[in-house]
Parts: structure tokens; sequence; C-alpha cells
């Protein structure tokens, strides 16, 4: 029996991709973004939702999965994760001033 691959999933793993590169390109001119703490959090909801999409993709999708197409969405996952780190050292936070 040959491994399962669907079109579904290579489309999130191009969205994965597609979000790595706007979370790089923002870490990488982040002083010259006009609002990048605006665009970080824009980013961040668009990963949420694509953390969501992808569990209830595997959900559905169970067992039928194949493990390569699995671990193409995991390694891009993973990937992606290892982009956050970079985009968090360039958020500096707000000190309040107490009274």
């Amino acid at each position: 029996m040959s491994e399962y691959f669907d079109e579904e999933g290579l489309l999130k793993v191009i969205k994965i991709f597609e979000l790595s590169g706007e979370i790089s390109k923002l870490t990488w001119g982040w002083n010259d973004h006009s609002d990048p703490i605006r665009k970080a959090h824009e980013l961040m909801d668009k990963g949420q939702k694509l953390y969501v999409e992808i569990s209830e993709y595997e959900q559905r999708i169970g067992p039928k999965l194949g493990m390569q197409q699995k671990k193409n969405i995991d390694d891009a996952m993973e990937d992606m994760g290892k982009l956050i780190p970079y985009m968090k050292n360039k958020i500096k936070p707000t000190e309040l001033i107490t009274q």
C-alpha cells in the first residue's frame, strides 16, 4: 500500500512556510516596520489559528494521514516555532510608572 498524501496537508505546509516567511521578514526589518508590535500580534493570531487548523486536520484525517506527510507538517511547525524567539528578542516590554 502506498503512503497517503493529500492536497489539504500540502496546503497546510505551504501556509506554515508563508507564515514563517512573514515572521522572518518582520524580525529582519523590525526597526524599518511602521508598527512592528501590531504586526507581531497579527502574525501570532495567524499562528494560533493555524495551529488549531492543523490540529483539527490531524484529528479528522487521523490514521489515514501518511507518516511522511505528518512529518512534513510537524517539521514545518517546529521550524516556525524556532523563529518565535528571534521575534521575542525584538519586543521590549513597556515599563509602567507607578504612582
